[in-house]
């Protein structure tokens, strides 16, 4: 019998097969020689007879034949919303989650839930009626922009509960602090795998190549990226390429959107592929073979596609955008202002003249050190032991 602790990992967005939350699936692999997990997404579908058969069911799939990934589906209305009914599907649902867990004796000892919207409710909830410690780990902005004032007044509940309230980046504490919750927040990064992103078959181009990955979204702001683009494109510069992966990584289809939108710059001499999504294999393959990583995002919790460039090798040039700034310094990128596309345009331009050149081995080593699977180990597994003991 595994004397291993068991953590369910309440994840506020999650899906298998379209890899949303993959980085939750990514990080307990990484902690899963230690404890045993069971990812979990409850998922709200709406009360209709074709949904029936699905009501209170769980749907089961296995991440690298170690980590357990659940949907709990429970019905949603239209009408009945208040607080009591809430309850009422709670409990139902985590009865079903229950019986599950019993049938192959699994008794749950930590629960980690990823951001609070809605994973902290949940991870309150379950505590109040099991009595098991959680932790909180925010990643999302945020914003309480349309929150009711009863899940506000829950926040406040679901911080002092909590064993650990954690965060990706010291910008997240501030965004805590803006909406006057205070309290202790302890930053614990991101994690990448080295094994998969790494310098080791770093490759050279006939191009100059320039390289963004990121879901098509407002808050990314990747016009930015396309006037830069813009600019160097009128200097009649030849042999310089554009690769765009992850246009549809959120599960909303905006290829057209994005054609039209690139289409809409005429762009004479830089050659663009875009890409609606990839695996994590393909991305590696398009970084080790780029020589600039450009993001220009509004706002960001913590930045893991630029991270993961830095993994392997790649300078990034970015926008000051929050979280970017804890790992991007003068010896792997530049940080430029928000919406500063001529300073981005200016910078690549540098890189492409050799006027700013980077230690491709030093980046990837220096990234490694700070983020990589043993980091994230030394951060997380004391604070597992910690709140299993108290």
């Amino acid at each position: 019998m595994s004397s291993k602790k068991n953590v369910l990992m309440i994840c506020s967005w999650l899906d298998y097969k379209l890899r949303l939350g993959s980085f939750f699936m990514e990080q307990a692999l990484i902690l899963s020689n230690d404890f045993n997990f069971i990812l979990i997404n409850f998922r709200p579908i709406k009360f209709k007879i074709k949904n029936y058969r699905k009501i209170f069911k769980i749907e089961k799939n296995t991440y690298e034949d170690k980590v357990t990934i659940l949907y709990l589906y429970y019905p949603s209305f239209k009408i009945l919303k208040n607080n009591y009914f809430s309850k009422v599907i709670e409990k139902k649902a985590f009865r079903v989650l229950h019986q599950y867990c019993k049938k192959d004796k699994i008794e749950i000892d930590l629960i980690h839930a990823q951001s609070i919207f809605d994973a902290a409710f949940w991870a309150l909830s379950y505590h109040e009626e099991y009595k098991t410690p959680y932790l909180l780990t925010e990643h999302n902005q945020f914003t309480l922009r349309n929150v009711s004032k009863q899940k506000i007044k829950k926040i406040d509940a679901v911080l002092k509960k909590s064993k650990f309230n954690l965060v990706v980046s010291d910008d997240l504490v501030r965004q805590f602090a803006t909406n006057y919750f205070f309290g202790d927040f302890i930053n614990v990064g991101n994690a990448v795998d080295e094994k998969i992103f790494n310098n080791c078959n770093r490759t050279k181009s006939e191009y100059f190549e320039i390289i963004t990955v990121g879901a098509y979204a407002p808050i990314k702001n990747q016009i930015k990226t396309l006037r830069a683009l813009q600019i160097i494109d009128n200097l009649n510069y030849q042999k310089i390429k554009f690769t765009w992966i992850g246009i549809n990584a959120w599960g909303t289809d905006c290829m057209e959107e994005v054609n039209n939108l690139v289409r809409s710059f005429q762009f004479k001499n830089i050659q663009i592929e875009l890409v609606e999504r990839a695996s994590k294999e393909q991305i590696v393959a398009a970084l080790q073979k780029s020589d600039v990583f450009v993001f220009t995002s509004l706002c960001e919790t913590f930045g893991v596609s630029p991270l993961e460039a830095l993994f392997t090798g790649l300078p990034v040039i970015t926008t000051q955008s929050g979280g970017v700034n804890e790992f991007i310094t003068k010896e792997n990128g530049i940080i430029v202002p928000v919406k500063d596309f001529k300073a981005i345009a200016e910078n690549i331009l540098k890189i492409l003249n050799k006027e700013l050149q980077f230690d491709h081995e030093s980046i990837s080593k220096n990234a490694i050190s700070g983020f990589g699977v043993k980091a994230f180990r030394e951060k997380m597994i004391p604070i597992y032991n910690k709140s299993i003991a108290s």
